[in-house]
């Protein structure tokens, strides 16, 4: 079954609606975005499809918790299906276009779309929780312990690539020195347990072009009751690096003496699930984060 007939007939038989009108929207590392106008009451639809359909599951069932839990700006989720193989998503419509869009000009109410994007993460950090963890089984009582497992598992993943010669030496380099420095690392309390989004970046957020003002965030990922702060990393890429994001969220919020280290870690461990999740990685992001990171730890003195 192609693309269009399988949009069709997924909208269908979950929601009762009749496609008439198909077009692309968007496409990011773990799908493809589609805009669907249905018959019946002029209603639009968003719908991601990918061959992941774990992901999509996951992703729903993020979305969906996030939508209910939070303020922040989040869209209605409609129904994940699982259909030849595909998984398939359907939510609200957003007007607007992706933060990555070239067409935006950022040069136009620059840091009013930038207060923008950071109020809403302060929104949805009012979120807290009893215990770090998973967004939906956290039950460890401090953050270092729940981390401690994940880099277990990233550093091994790490070993098993070094050595098939699929991860370059500096990044190999990178998780060694920072797994071994871990308790250095996490050294200060951290608390109480924050809800997050967990890929707070330009491409998954939506943006009106006429106001240069966030409406909306997509795309959650390994959403979980975590260290505020594991957050900023996503901030400090591309057009967000532009903006400024990071910057400003620590003129509005007092972070922690290791925020610069921690985030250079969080988001080279995150690159790299990525790269065990999905088979294949930006090898050069890998190492461009990788080198930051053993700045930071020099510069702090852990190594």
């Amino acid at each position: 079954m192609d693309t269009e007939l399988l949009i069709k007939a997924t909208v269908k038989e979950n929601l009762g609606l009749t496609v008439e009108g198909l077009s692309t929207a968007g496409k990011g590392a773990s799908g493809r975005v589609y805009r669907a106008a249905c018959r019946e009451e002029n209603k639009i639809i968003a719908l991601k499809i990918s061959d992941h359909p774990e992901l999509m599951k996951q992703e729903y069932e993020m979305l969906s918790f996030l939508r209910e839990k939070t303020e922040s700006k989040i869209p209605q989720v409609y129904f994940f299906a699982e259909k030849e193989n595909m998984g398939i998503i359907a939510m609200e419509y957003i007007n607007g276009v992706s933060g990555a869009d070239p067409s935006l000009k950022f040069s136009l109410r620059k840091k009013h779309l930038a207060e923008s994007i950071v109020d809403n993460l302060l929104t949805l950090q009012k979120v807290k929780g009893e215990k770090f963890g998973p967004y939906n089984n956290a039950v460890y009582d401090t953050w270092q312990e729940y981390y401690r497992e994940f880099a277990d598992e990233i550093y091994g993943f790490s070993l098993s690539k070094y050595a098939d010669k699929a991860l370059d030496s500096t990044v190999m380099k990178a998780v060694e020195l920072s797994y071994k420095s871990f308790d250095g690392i996490f050294g200060e309390k951290i608390f109480p347990p924050t809800l997050i989004h967990g890929d707070y970046w330009m491409p998954n957020f939506i943006i009106d072009k006429k106001s240069m003002e966030l409406v909306s965030v997509v795309d959650p990922f390994n959403v979980m009751w975590a260290d505020p702060e594991y957050e900023l990393f996503a901030m400090t890429v591309g057009f967000g690096e532009k903006l400024h994001l990071y910057d400003m969220y620590k003129s509005k919020v007092k972070v922690s003496k290791h925020c610069d280290m921690k985030l250079e870690l969080y988001a080279l461990y995150s690159e790299l699930l990525w790269y065990k999740k999905l088979g294949t990685i930006d090898h050069s992001y890998l190492k461009m984060r990788a080198k930051r990171l053993i700045r930071e730890m020099k510069k702090a003195g852990i190594i």
